[in-house]
């Protein structure tokens, strides 16, 4: 006669498992479409737009994409959960930390090698459990450390830091790339903790009002410059999406069903992400050194999902 409890708990664990890797794998794809932007960047730098310019561009496109989907919601009859002005400010400061990512991010790149500023950045990975271990005070997984060591090796590889001679470095750059981290830890940690009950739509698009401040800040001049109308447009399409909206929807989603530490190790897939882009649009060159720091990311993540294939595994061979 089969244990009626102990089988109720291997479907359980297969449940939490099977729900884990689904929200993982969003938290993945809001990861991959950070990857996708550096290209789209470095083309509208190749056509003379300038970095105050692009940065402002694509909060400008996220918002007016959420006041689309606003707009939308109000037409079908939509119901919006009533927010606090104290709530609908912790969005917009969480728009704010968003729109520091991007910034801080941008401003290492014009400092120092790509290949540092994209490690700095890559922090983020070991940043994001230690948020969750000073909030949760909780041990992490031990699949977490070994995935955070895994890919942080992995990033070395793929950036192509370990084949460069490092020059001296600027030291605003540095701080920078690490501002841009832990702003990106940040987002992602608040992604999961801020006005989590409000539909995503419309928590975007408070966070969006913080990120347009945000890009206001760095070009003031935006509008009367008239860079929107001599073809940055065409940019901000793919840029305001991809920055910000579908990331915030995303993360909104996922990152409030993992853990904070897992949430960041899901999102570095926008390492290998932005390589493969970087190959296909700006046809650059990639070493065998690189591709090898591609898989072994790849294999940092597989490692942070361990815990989810034990428990579908368990749960059928349990029930059989």
């Amino acid at each position: 006669m089969p244990d009626t409890p102990s089988a109720h708990n291997l479907v359980q664990s297969s449940a939490h498992g099977s729900s884990r890797l689904r929200y993982s794998l969003i938290v993945f794809a809001g990861g991959a479409c950070y990857g996708i932007i550096g290209s789209v960047v470095k083309l509208a730098y190749g056509d003379g737009f300038t970095f105050p310019q692009v940065t402002c561009t694509q909060t400008v496109f996220a918002l007016a994409t959420f006041l689309l989907l606003a707009l939308f919601d109000k037409l079908r009859g939509f119901r919006r959960v009533r927010l606090s002005w104290k709530e609908r400010l912790q969005l917009g400061a969480m728009g704010l930390v968003s729109a520091g990512t991007t910034t801080f991010y941008y401003l290492s790149l014009s400092m120092l090698p790509a290949s540092v500023a994209i490690a700095l950045l890559f922090q983020f990975t070991w940043m994001g459990l230690v948020f969750e271990v000073a909030c949760t005070r909780k041990r992490p997984h031990g699949a977490s450390l070994v995935s955070v060591a895994v890919i942080l090796g992995g990033t070395v590889l793929a950036s192509g830091l370990a084949e460069g001679t490092l020059e001296a470095l600027n030291p605003l750059g540095i701080l920078c790339g690490l501002a841009a981290a832990v702003c990106c830890a940040s987002f992602m940690f608040l992604s999961g903790r801020v006005v989590t009950d409000a539909p995503v739509q419309q928590r975007g698009l408070w966070a969006s009002v913080g990120y347009f401040a945000a890009g206001l800040a760095v070009c003031p001049d935006y509008f009367a410059s008239g860079a929107l109308t001599s073809g940055l447009w065409s940019y901000g399409l793919v840029l305001g999406p991809l920055s910000f909206v579908l990331p915030m929807m995303l993360f909104g989603i996922g990152c409030a069903r993992i853990s904070p530490g897992l949430s960041t190790i899901m999102a570095s897939s926008e390492l290998p992400i932005s390589i493969a882009c970087a190959v296909l649009v700006l046809h650059e060159a990639v070493t065998p050194l690189q591709l090898a720091g591609v898989a072994v990311i790849l294999l940092g993540v597989v490692v942070a999902q361990l815990p989810s294939f034990r428990g579908m595994t368990v749960s059928k061979g349990g029930t059989s």
